[in-house]
């Protein structure tokens, strides 16, 4: 599947050519759901709380929703069913290129580390307690967009890349290269 027509949002602001929001919100809702030629968007968002040896990019492959919310609530919008499958919507690094370019120049998104979010709520900060238990739930990290955004696009049947990038860094120039095809 290739990137060249997917929805591209962006939490950051680093990522030329991307939509740009500084948090979720009905702007970024409406832009997740506009009609495209793709069924994928690509979301980029800040993490916090990775662990000193992991403060990196990483490409997520599953998320822990803590947020005590769902944007679905309210009148359910005609894109998609009420209760929306959620399994395996995060796309991996293998299912982002043909397998031609895959093989020939390899696959920079198969380079960046996989990871498991936890997304809580908007402004929140995890202590170091609360952080710890997000560890022993499995996930590496926190962010404030990704899973709320990742719930519209399985609602609009997209399926979603989702990198998080630490605070205060930008994407290396090879995954701008890579999502930005």
């Amino acid at each position: 599947m290739k990137l060249r027509y997917a929805k591209r949002i962006d939490f950051t602001g680093d990522v030329e050519g991307f939509e740009h929001f500084d948090a979720f919100g009905p702007a970024a809702i409406e832009a997740i759901r506009a009609e495209g030629r793709s069924p994928m968007v690509i979301i980029v968002d800040k993490g916090f709380g990775f662990s000193e040896q992991y403060v990196q990019p990483h490409l997520i492959i599953d998320h822990i929703n803590l947020t005590g919310d769902n944007p679905l609530v309210g009148p359910n919008d005609p894109i998609g069913p009420r209760f929306p499958v959620v399994n395996n919507v995060y796309l991996a690094a293998a299912d982002t290129m043909d397998q031609e370019e895959t093989w020939s120049i390899g696959n920079p998104l198969g380079k960046i580390r996989n990871g498991i979010v936890a997304g809580v709520k908007h402004g929140v900060k995890l202590n170091d307690e609360e952080l710890a238990a997000c560890h022993k739930l499995g996930a590496g990290f926190y962010c404030y967009n990704m899973v709320p955004a990742m719930i519209i696009a399985a609602h609009a049947g997209l399926k979603v890349l989702g990198i998080v990038v630490p605070d205060g860094q930008k994407p290396s120039a090879d995954i701008l290269r890579s999502i930005s095809r």
